[in-house]
């Protein structure tokens, strides 16, 4: 039992290096992590590899990662995480490494560019991972879809637009399930707020009032139809909801998507309340 074991073994001790902030689950033997970014052992080489003068710990491994980084600036710093993202064989968990520890650097160094332009990387690569999750359904579902016809030649059109529903819900279902485990993971360490209402007979108020923003229109003599928001949808404003207000973190995205459709319906233009909110909303933007 080495020295750290048998002090850990004593529960007072162990105590004791917790409360002085030196107590880590971290140790110093060789090679004790996860190789997301790619490493040689040898003498520094002015390339995109990590260089240690020996088999590396984990602590000392994920510092050198951010080292190189910062040594890189505007598309050097995309260049250098595409190398080693590409290398690496599980693309979402590759991220989740990143996003976690790109989170804990940024809360002691909030300006840093370089941790701000691999932030903004880790977003851009999620989104392409997830319309490559969507091309993949596409594809699935056509491939599916003739295999339906193929099969069931005989078939009234009426069975095989049957068939093709609950083959494109059963897809439609699986693709939400994944892709909200995958946001739930990367999202799982941004700064999320915890807003609650006073009262949960407001929760669809709330979500017209964000819907009568999202409309929002300057007046016609300023630009006839130029809308405040050159982009803000009906899933920008679910995830808000769902990221930020304790009463909608339990629904599912796509459930809040439909909520928010739901509410934009039940909007009546005529309504005084409404009219009065939409024109004070005009006079403050323009």
């Amino acid at each position: 039992m080495n020295l750290k074991h048998r002090l850990f073994s004593n529960i007072f001790i162990r105590n004791m290096l917790a409360s002085f902030g030196n107590r880590s689950a971290y140790d110093k033997t060789p090679g004790s992590f996860t190789p997301y970014f790619q490493y040689k052992i040898g003498p520094y080489q002015p390339d995109q590899y990590l260089y240690f003068p020996k088999e590396p710990f984990a602590i000392l491994y994920k510092n050198e990662i951010f080292n190189k980084l910062l040594e890189y600036s505007g598309y050097d710093i995309i260049r250098y995480l595409e190398f080693h993202y590409s290398a690496y064989p599980v693309q979402m968990d590759f991220l989740r490494f990143l996003n976690y520890e790109i989170f804990e650097r940024l809360k002691k160094l909030p300006k840093n560019t370089g941790l701000l332009s691999a932030q903004a990387w880790v977003s851009e690569k999620t989104e392409e991972l997830k319309k490559e999750q969507k091309d993949q359904i596409k594809h699935e579902v056509g491939q599916a879809v003739k295999e339906i016809v193929d099969k069931h030649p005989a078939a009234s059109p009426r069975e095989v637009n049957a068939y093709v529903s609950a083959l494109v819900d059963k897809f439609m279902e699986r693709a939400s399930s994944e892709l909200e485990r995958g946001i739930k993971d990367l999202t799982g360490s941004f700064v999320t707020g915890n807003i609650e209402l006073n009262n949960r007979n407001h929760e669809e108020k709330l979500i017209q009032m964000f819907i009568l923003i999202q409309q929002v229109q300057a007046p016609a003599h300023i630009g006839k139809g130029e809308q405040l928001f050159k982009k803000f949808t009906a899933s920008d404003i679910a995830s808000i909801l769902h990221l930020h207000f304790e009463a909608y973190k339990d629904n599912k995205i796509n459930t809040l998507q439909r909520k928010v459709g739901d509410q934009a319906e039940r909007i009546k233009t005529t309504n005084l309340k409404v009219k009065k909110l939409n024109e004070a909303l005009q006079e403050f933007f323009y």
